[in-house]
């Protein structure tokens, strides 16, 4: 059943699609990608109304490769422990089906396809947090073939990390930005209770926020120094493919398997008339630019902005006063009318200042800045002038039936704007092509035995490495009581007495630290516990000299006791030769390696961790 598609050449630039229906996924091809990547059923990092079906991935897969493209699956959720299952039949399926790459974040799925389905291409996710060359070194050694790298990163550390490294790298190069690190977001769980990492984020980020007065617990919306502090606004980099051929980069990748089939459509080709315009002639270069310009603009997503690519041009990734809002400013509200009849059906209504032309059948979304409060509807009528009219122009007040919308909702005094969305996004059956191939296309499910006794061979070994990890961890046997290890501001604080013995002292490994415990060491106090010396999740390139030298020193120090942020930091001890199983280290891991499974334990003491911190989110 597994089909094959062309390699991508060295000296061209992939452009790389999303698709979360089959028309977006067809739309995508039409419009010029190289390639679409989709949602694995169940485990992937955009919560879809639908998921795609095992059938469908395989029929897409094959219709892409018969046009001489490729296909990729996102399989980037975290995998909880209950989901082993649902896991190994995802593998299995891709196994047969042949996508031309897995990609992924969870380190448990990284252990169950080495071990169990090797013949799979896998990619490292964005949410792997790659920022540096160590990173993207460590997963080109350990079974990925490409890593997608974060977007926090410009175009010029782009560039050493793809010297240093010699793996394939994909880009983000449009799409919806977020205001943390790929992969270390947990504001969606601390505001909704929901993962990022598991496809649920709630995106507080979008919403508005203010400052309070110290001691106060409410404040009216709309206050000083309030707005939309955390909302990104889009990434756009159609103006750097230039530097990002020169980077190395081999694959550009378009944000939005939530989007629409027309925002598909409308970004790939833009991207596609850019990547045209590369090595053309000057004149053809400017028509080709400004066309692509004009489709980004057709597709009514959020403000752009270059992202990261620029060093030291950041300045216009946020921008307070605008919502975050997705689609085209077409007004501002001056006027809310709801009258007497306040949950009489149709009764609301509002006059607006417009910015941009409407016209009737136009689908419209209603915005309250002060609550963040959000409805949507089809514009059927339009009164200017005390007259009904069919469409009206920029500059003119109208007034606007808020047909549909149940007026109880809305308060006053009202304060917002008026936005044009895409309701392309429809379900369909897709184009006669792909629907008679999907009319042949059947996929039988794996074979619930073979399942079984894959999920036998992981038990046993994973208890033994949970075995193993506690004993390296507490020098005793399993079962023992809970250790208590303290994070502590510095090695000189003085730890008070404590309601429970605590069996080690966590220290940021930092210049703030590390230089006065090395001038110092030889007058500090006793210390009541040992020292681990904690890693941050993300070092920059530039620093992970620094970090190096700093452990080789804390090591001729006799520090033997260290905390990884990732695990490909694993690489600052053994490219150094300090291999943990021959040199005493103890290396632990924390909480922001996303660990929510036991393949994921059994990885991590495979790798040589012998503690590891699961999730904040587990």
């Amino acid at each position: 059943m597994t089909t094959t598609a062309p390699a991508t050449p060295a000296t061209d630039l992939e452009l790389l699609a999303p698709a979360g229906t089959l028309a977006a996924f067809e739309a995508a091809l039409e419009a010029g990608a190289d390639a679409v990547y989709v949602g694995a059923p169940g485990l992937n990092a955009r919560a879809l109304a639908r998921d795609f079906t095992f059938a469908e991935i395989a029929a897409m897969t094959h219709h892409a490769h018969g046009l001489g493209k490729r296909l990729y699956v996102a399989m980037n959720s975290l995998v909880k422990e209950g989901e082993l299952r649902l896991a190994l039949e995802n593998l299995e399926a891709f196994a047969r089906i042949g996508p031309d790459a897995l990609i992924i974040q969870d380190l448990g799925l990284l252990h169950l396809a080495r071990r169990f389905f090797p013949e799979l291409r896998l990619h490292a996710s964005t949410l792997m947090t790659v920022t540096n060359s160590l990173a993207a070194s460590w997963f080109g050694s350990h079974g990925f073939r490409r890593v997608v790298l974060a977007r926090e990163l410009s175009l010029a550390e782009i560039r050493t990390i793809g010297e240093q490294s010699g793996v394939e790298l994909e880009i983000f190069i449009h799409g919806a930005m977020c205001f943390s690190y790929s992969g270390l977001c947990r504001f969606s769980s601390l505001h909704g209770g929901k993962s990022s990492l598991r496809g649920q984020c709630v995106q507080p980020c979008r919403r508005r926020y203010d400052w309070l007065p110290s001691g106060k617990r409410a404040a009216a919306a709309g206050g000083r120094g309030g707005g939309y502090l955390f909302s990104m606004n889009d990434l756009s980099g159609i103006d750097h493919l230039a530097g990002a051929r020169d980077a190395g980069v081999v694959s550009l990748k378009i944000e939005g398997r939530l989007k629409s089939v027309e925002y598909v459509r409308s970004t790939v080709r833009a991207y596609r008339l850019a990547l045209d315009a590369l090595d053309a002639a000057p004149d053809r270069r400017a028509r080709l630019l400004a066309e692509a310009h004009r489709c980004l603009d057709e597709s009514m997503g959020r403000k752009r902005s270059p992202g990261f690519f620029v060093a030291g041009r950041q300045e216009g990734l946020i921008v307070p006063h605008l919502s975050g809002n997705t689609g085209e400013v077409v007004g501002r509200v001056v006027r809310l009318e709801v009258p007497g009849g306040r949950k009489a059906p149709g009764a609301a209504a509002v006059q607006v200042e417009l910015k941009a032309p409407l016209r009737l059948g136009d689908r419209l979304r209603l915005y309250d800045e002060r609550t963040d409060g959000r409805w949507s509807f089809t514009l059927r009528r339009i009164e200017a002038g005390g007259r009904s009219v069919e469409q009206a122009r920029a500059g003119q007040t109208v007034r606007i039936p808020l047909t549909g919308v149940e007026p109880s909702g809305l308060r006053q005094p009202f304060s917002g704007l008026l936005f044009r969305v895409d309701v392309g996004n429809r379900p369909g059956a897709g184009r006669p092509a792909l629907a008679r191939r999907m009319s042949t296309v059947r996929f039988a499910p794996a074979e619930p035995a073979r399942i079984d006794r894959l999920l036998a061979e992981l038990t046993p070994a994973a208890r033994a490495d949970r075995r193993g990890a506690q004993r390296g961890r507490t020098g005793g046997p399993a079962g023992g009581a809970p250790e208590w290890w303290l994070r502590i501001p510095g090695p000189e604080l003085i730890v008070p007495r404590l309601p429970f013995r605590v069996a080690r002292l966590l220290v940021d490994c930092s210049p703030r630290t590390v230089e006065p415990y090395l001038q110092s060491r030889g007058r500090s106090r006793h210390r009541p516990a040992p020292f681990v010396w904690v890693l941050p999740p993300v070092i920059a390139e530039e620093r992970l000299a620094w970090y190096a030298e700093a452990i080789k020193r804390l090591h001729q120090a006799g520090e033997r006791c260290f905390q990884v942020g990732h695990i490909a930091q694993i690489g600052l001890f053994t490219g150094q030769g300090m291999d943990p199983a021959e040199t005493g280290f103890e290396l632990a891991g924390d909480s922001s390696l996303n660990m929510v499974n036991s393949p994921a334990l059994q990885e991590a003491a495979h790798q040589g961790l012998s503690a590891v911190q699961f999730s904040l989110e587990t």
